[in-house]
């Protein structure tokens, strides 16, 4: 994978988790949790996946832009940014004044 395509990768993860900061804020880092793992998931699938035996059904599924094979990259990437995305909404409740 090139390095333009990584940039690309980072810039879209950080887009949705600037997003996600801006409509629902909870804390001040629920952005950098998400684009964090929704980058390392795009990564992952599109670096792992490819040469993987246990994932040989998926193997070279796909358009590939420099080495990075798309529809795992991006079904992976949004996956776990969902999965992150649910794991921390919830994580700090805000309290009202009694």
């Amino acid at each position: 994978m090139g390095l333009a395509v990584f940039a690309a990768i980072v810039v879209v993860s950080l887009a949705i988790g600037i997003t996600v900061q801006i409509l629902e804020k909870k804390m001040g880092y629920d952005w950098l949790i998400i684009a964090v793992t929704a980058t390392f998931g795009a990564y992952f699938a599109s670096e792992t996946f490819p040469g993987s035996t246990t994932f040989q059904a998926i193997k070279d599924f796909g358009p590939a832009v420099d080495g990075f094979y798309l529809i795992p990259g991006i079904a992976t990437g949004a996956v776990l940014a969902l999965v992150a995305y649910l794991g921390t909404r919830n994580l700090q409740t805000t309290t009202s004044p009694a």
